[in-house]
């Protein structure tokens, strides 16, 4: 586990306010600590903060304004590297420390939006076995909890605990969490197991409610449509077990997608749907 590293003998995520609230349904406080690490670095004339991103996608990272949400400054950080995101000269020290205190806070999304250009032409994968039809508990804008911009195109099935999750796309396996044995209301927001994958195009496609040690993928995996990469669970914000599936492209915003035997039609919540066979 990496640990948020001090700045000034005061810790640096209070410096930045840095946070997890940026991604819906996908990253937890502990993660964030193990996505991004800060390190202090001390040169002629003054500071710098590093910003040593650890995972094995590319995280936009991000410094805005408390008052008005306003981005004031972003870069990418490439996958298992690092970059410099701020630097002040010794005689600003204290100025800078208070007034990130109470005027920033920071805070990243995964992707590259410079090459994210998702393909709307691409048919995915049902996430669930063949054989079998599987209903939709809540589909695009449900009322439920696909009413922000992260999550209005999700798509919720209905599995039952231990049943098998499958790629719905090949892609790089970039995060994945199988800790959390408990659901229930808002305050297990992010405690949900979850699988994320990175396409070619720059999307990201998360998985989400696996259950607990149900993932059969790691972090720097690549992985195949139709490849078996866990089960589905009872964890985090939930009433029930089921599969909460959604592709995002740049700045967690969810994107409407087609299935294999669907194509062009909008999966509908009540109605039940199996694997077409091609």
């Amino acid at each position: 586990m990496y640990r948020i590293i001090l700045l000034f003998f005061i810790p640096i995520q209070f410096v930045f306010g840095f946070n997890s609230e940026n991604v819906f349904y996908s990253v937890s406080k502990d993660s964030v600590k193990k996505d991004i690490s800060l390190k202090t670095i001390k040169f002629e004339k003054g500071t710098a903060v590093r910003a040593f991103n650890h995972t094995y996608a590319p995280l936009l990272f991000y410094i805005k304004l408390r008052a008005t949400d306003s981005i004031v400054k972003e870069m990418v950080l490439p996958p298992k590297d690092s970059l410099v995101v701020i630097q002040w000269e010794e005689k600003d020290r204290t100025i800078a420390t208070q007034k990130f205190n109470t005027t920033y806070r920071a805070g990243y999304y995964i992707g590259d939006p410079t090459n994210t250009k998702p393909n709307t032409n691409y048919l995915y994968r049902l996430p669930f076995k063949k054989n079998k039809k599987y209903r939709v508990s809540q589909g695009f804008n449900g009322k439920f909890s696909h009413t922000k911009t992260a999550s209005k195109y999700a798509i919720d099935f209905q599995l039952e605990i231990g049943e098998p999750v499958y790629a719905a796309r090949e892609g790089l396996v970039v995060k994945v969490q199988s800790k959390f044995k408990e659901s229930g209301g808002k305050e297990f927001l992010y405690k949900a197991n979850r699988i994320i994958i990175l396409h070619d195009d720059g999307t990201t496609a998360s998985y989400v409610h696996l259950d607990y040690d149900g993932v059969l993928v790691k972090e720097g995996d690549r992985v195949t449509k139709g490849q078996h990469i866990g089960f589905s669970g009872l964890t985090g914000y939930t009433r029930g077990p089921h599969l909460h599936f959604v592709v995002r492209k740049e700045r967690d915003i969810a994107i409407p997608i087609f299935f294999e035997g669907y194509a062009g039609k909008e999966l509908k919540q009540g109605r039940k749907y199996n694997v077409k066979k091609f």
